[in-house]
């Protein structure tokens, strides 16, 4: 019993996730919009700078008029996105120490143990399921050559519930590998991809 008390369902999962999910998302929303006339607009801008380097189709007056009108614009907003780059900073240290102190200890722990304690009545309740069928199986049996025969229809019986097993079994690896991952899936967006060296090895 105390196993079942510890297995949670897709919803309380969401229930935990969502208090983390809220405090990082109003952070993620204000570095976007310190990103909008920034970092933002430095990308946008390069990849119009790379667009036109590449277009066949313009003259060189006109992709020199293009680039040049690019570079000024991206002047702006590098100074913009140099003015913003310690507010985001703050803003990101808050995030991931806000993850850091509950992320484990008030949703992914519980996810995962959760999976444990789902995966060993799995793995439990299979080996009664495939006791109860042999038994079922070769109880009404006499014959040497019955119980044979029987043998081979058994385990093609077992295949289908084999199949469903593993099945479940990898659904609940997957549920605490996506947990673990979803960290790493909100640092992503608070950091561009520019992950810590610790960030890389954590996840690897």
């Amino acid at each position: 019993m105390a196993e079942k008390s510890i297995i949670i369902s897709a919803e309380e999962e969401a229930i935990l996730l969502k208090p983390i999910d809220e405090y990082v998302g109003k952070i993620q929303e204000q570095i976007d919009a310190l990103r909008v006339e920034g970092s933002d607009k430095v990308n946008s801008l390069k990849n119009q700078i790379a667009i036109a380097k590449e277009n066949k189709n313009l003259t060189k007056e006109e992709q020199n008029k293009i680039i040049g009108e690019c570079k000024k614009n991206l002047e702006k907003a590098k100074a913009t996105e140099d003015a913003n780059k310690q507010q985001i900073a703050k803003l990101i240290a808050d995030a991931e120490s806000f993850l850091s102190k509950h992320y484990n200890s008030e949703y992914y722990n519980i996810v995962a143990k959760s999976c444990e304690a789902e995966k060993k009545a799995e793995n439990s309740n299979f080996e009664k399921l495939k006791a109860e069928e042999h038994k079922k199986a070769v109880s009404s049996l006499k014959d040497a050559e019955e119980i044979k025969a029987e043998k081979y229809t058994y385990k093609n019986k077992l295949y289908d519930a084999q199949m469903t097993h593993e099945s479940r079994i990898q659904e609940i690896k997957d549920r605490k590998h996506d947990a673990y991952m979803h960290k790493f899936h909100l640092i992503d967006l608070l950091r561009m991809s520019k992950y810590t060296f610790a960030q890389k090895q954590a996840q690897n």
